[in-house]
């Protein structure tokens, strides 16, 4: 098993700290795993986009340029890397930020109201959060409880205030998909 994941968004979104706790859970479960930013010199509103690669054996290179899954958090990097998703993969996206039309039928394609739940909870900034909930539930790729270790483990000492919410927002994200997957039977 392999995944090439890319997750793409505006700087101060999270999309960095996203992939990083991203890569740092599936460590936690043993797994081979890459990551490798990417962002312009603006530190806010600039473009941000990491690169996680997800294994049980050995990776290669650390690039892709074509992933299986892509998270999306801004219309800008949809349309800049939506055409590279491959056939059979997964587009994740924050459908409180952007609107799509159903473009291609080859991919499965899930919308998440992201930065509307985080906002519910007074936590504006932690849109990525849900996502990574969403992506948990979604794929079972990273073992919840190793989401939850990495977080403890990697958030900055300077933002542990916001640990909790954040647990609290992958949470939601979790139960957001698994409610899909049970209305859909």
């Amino acid at each position: 098993m392999e995944r090439r994941i890319i997750i793409a968004g505006s700087g101060g979104q999270g999309v960095l700290f996203l992939g990083r706790l991203m890569a740092y859970s599936a460590m936690l479960g043993g797994k081979e795993v890459t990551w490798f930013p990417a962002y312009g010199a603006e530190m806010r509103g600039g473009t941000a986009n990491c690169t996680v690669i997800i294994s049980d054996e050995m990776i290669g290179s650390p690039v892709t340029g074509n992933p299986d899954i892509l998270i999306v958090m801004n219309k800008a990097s949809h349309d800049r890397f939506s055409h590279r998703l491959l056939k059979g993969g997964l587009l994740l996206y924050d459908s409180s930020l952007l609107a799509l039309d159903r473009q291609r039928d080859d991919i499965e394609i899930l919308n998440v109201p992201a930065s509307e739940m985080s906002a519910s909870l007074k936590n504006t900034k932690s849109a990525n959060m849900v996502l990574l909930g969403a992506f948990v539930a979604v794929n079972g790729m990273l073992p919840l409880e190793s989401v939850i270790s990495a977080i403890n483990e990697i958030t900055p000492s300077r933002r542990k205030d916001s640990l909790a919410a954040n647990k609290d927002l992958i949470m939601k994200g979790y139960t957001f998909i698994e409610n899909k997957k049970s209305n859909r039977t």
